[in-house]
């Protein structure tokens, strides 16, 4: 049995317990006709399915234990990592497209795509064993680029953009946007980081990578008309994200973010299907940028 043959079933076993605790029968239905679909050798032993369990967790972040009550599998919320469920689309995209040697023509792709991710392998490999990298950065309002020296501490991914979190040559924090880097090295000199951030705790509050650490975190209230509620609710704009009225025409819920410039160009994409209803310093912000779309001055 080939490791691509171990990751498909993998997969489909991760598939299956997102969509319903299993039993051994319910597992075993589900790999033969898959096997028959995929035309992958996917049916396995007990002992396989346990080390399959524990390849999950390690990998993908994704528990799946035995409850003894229902005898049946099912994904242990607590210890599991639903950002890993990337992990699985991106690698059953590649399985999919990987077959035919190309995107089939039927099949229309989001164009924009995040550029920066080649730098992938220094950067993690940099943030692992604690060295400076140097850069090459261009910054959106300057033509030129400079040559900057960085320790790195972790990367974010924001609207189909990635970027660097790092430490600068003054020890100051700062975020790079990787579609701006032209070069990237991984230097000799390690580095010992003095000040850890707590990047959960960092990001917690921003819609965005944005923080300005004078800004304060607000109550925004914003309302919008029933279909593109729907919307709303489905893809929550944060996760601080609470419903305060859902009925047959509008939904108004209720954000704890800091207003930075990210959140207020997310507001203004809605158009007229969006409404501000506090804090009024939003309202004016929002109302001054809406009369400038019309004839005001480009800022």
């Amino acid at each position: 049995m080939s490791k691509l043959d171990s990751l498909i079933r993998q997969a489909e076993i991760i598939k299956l317990a997102r969509r319903k605790a299993f039993d051994w029968e319910i597992l075993e239905n589900h790999l033969a006709r898959k096997e028959e679909d995929l035309d992958r050798e996917l049916i396995i032993s007990k002992r396989t399915f346990s080390r399959d369990l524990a390849e999950i967790n390690e990998f993908f972040g994704i528990s799946i234990k035995f409850d003894f009550k229902s005898s049946q599998y099912a994904i242990d919320t607590e210890g599991s990592s639903e950002q890993n469920i990337q992990l699985l689309e991106v690698f059953d995209t590649l399985q999919l497209f990987g077959k035919r040697g190309k995107v089939p023509s039927y099949v229309f792709m989001e164009q924009k795509v995040a550029k920066g991710t080649e730098y992938f392998s220094t950067i993690i490999n940099a943030i692992e064993h604690s060295k400076k990298i140097q850069i090459t950065y261009g910054k959106y309002w300057k033509w030129e680029t400079e040559e900057r020296i960085l320790k790195p501490l972790a990367l974010k991914e924001f609207k189909h953009r990635w970027y660097l979190l790092a430490y600068d040559e003054n020890d100051q924090f700062k975020v790079f946007a990787l579609d701006r880097v032209h070069e990237i090295s991984l230097t000799k000199e390690r580095f010992k980081v003095n000040r850890k951030i707590d990047f959960e705790a960092y990001f917690r509050d921003l819609f965005g990578v944005i923080n300005k650490t004078d800004n304060p975190v607000e109550e925004v209230v914003l309302t919008f008309p029933e279909f593109k509620g729907r919307y709303i609710k489905s893809l929550p704009l944060h996760a601080s994200q609470e419903i305060l009225v859902d009925d047959d025409q509008i939904l108004t819920i209720r954000l704890r973010v800091k207003i930075e410039y990210e959140l207020i160009a997310e507001i203004l994409s809605h158009g007229d299907e969006v409404r501000v209803d506090a804090p009024e310093r939003l309202k004016e912000i929002v109302r001054k940028k809406a009369r400038n779309i019309v004839g005001g001055k480009i800022r």
